[in-house]
């Protein structure tokens, strides 16, 4: 099999378990629990993770800065068995930090450090070779790489290419707040949605805010209706898949959560290789839940399973 493309973010991110430094603070004895844990991320790099650790073949493409940070993501994806020959460190840019701030219920709120001109941003045409639709068998990318030059222009232009020469293309909107008051923002996220198969992303925070529209259902109705299969996340509530008039409703798998970090991602993993495998849509949606849950039961944005752990965690839920 070809591999996937995954285009966009790497970072290192940074977990500030906001409300156990407040607890800390009450009760000095709990500080141990309240470090900050710098770990690997970047939603396109932990949806690469995502698909290899599933054992399809996975291709990165990014920046990241030529610096300790740099380094250890690269190891990183390598050691995960991601091929990092399109990957690239930026010698006059820091790699780019996320600060991923974790509340009582453990869900977190991501700011970026810096908030612009991050390498991550850095992506240049020049990494994408020419006849990169000939070597791969899907596209994915992103809303993070919407906001900033070059790696928007270098982003939709191979999401065109894809479009051309029939790739699947698979684009998570994945909103920062960083975005939310650029209008070129919202521009390329709405020609990203014309040109993707599939879009992914949160029923109640990402899909009713492109179109402006409160009810989230109505929404992703809207964004399928021109054939586009339109996937809301809507985290212990499942996921739904909207194609045209069909809605195929999947639940969630319920399970401790330990931090929500890198879910998303690793939904998007799990039903881009179940896909690729052969999987129908509901099957695609179950395994991409249970993906999902078994991430959110790590403390990682890359909890993602191995075929075997998922395969195993799915085998208990049935017979339960």
């Amino acid at each position: 099999m070809k591999p996937v493309l995954c285009l966009g973010d790497i970072c290192a991110d940074l977990i500030i378990p906001y409300a156990d430094a407040l607890k800390a603070k009450a009760d000095p004895a709990s500080y141990l629990n309240a470090d900050v844990r710098p770990a690997e991320g970047g939603s396109a790099a932990n949806t690469a993770c995502a698909i290899a650790r599933l054992g399809l073949p996975v291709l990165f493409c990014g920046t990241c800065g030529n610096d300790a940070y740099g380094h250890m993501l690269k190891n990183g994806l390598e050691r995960e068995g991601v091929d990092t020959a399109l990957m690239r460190m930026e010698a006059d840019r820091p790699t780019q930090l996320v600060l991923l701030v974790l509340n009582e219920q453990n869900d977190r709120t991501a700011f970026a450090c810096p908030a612009h001109f991050g390498s991550q941003h850095a992506i240049l045409p020049s990494q994408v070779p020419d006849d990169i639709t000939e070597h791969i068998s899907w596209l994915h990318v992103n809303g993070m790489m919407l906001r900033e030059e070059p790696a928007a222009s270098t982003q939709l232009s191979l999401m065109q290419r894809c479009r051309k020469a029939g790739i699947p293309v698979s684009f998570d909107i994945n909103v920062r707040v960083e975005a939310l008051k650029n209008p070129a923002f919202f521009e390329n996220v709405q020609c990203a949605n014309g040109l993707a198969d599939y879009v992914l992303g949160s029923a109640l925070d990402e899909i009713p805010m492109l179109l402006d529209e409160h009810d989230a259902e109505l929404a992703a109705r809207k964004l399928a209706s021109g054939g586009t299969a339109v996937i809301a996340r809507s985290g212990d509530q499942g996921a739904d898949l909207y194609r045209g008039d069909v809605r195929l409703h999947a639940p969630a798998f319920h399970v401790d959560v330990v931090d929500t970090v890198g879910a998303g991602d690793t939904f998007d993993g799990a039903f881009i290789a179940a896909i690729l495998s052969g999987k129908s849509d509901a099957e695609a949606m179950r395994e991409a839940n249970a993906a999902a849950a078994i991430c959110v039961s790590k403390s990682s944005g890359r909890g993602s399973p191995t075929r075997e752990e998922l395969d195993a965690f799915l085998l208990e839920r049935t017979f339960r």
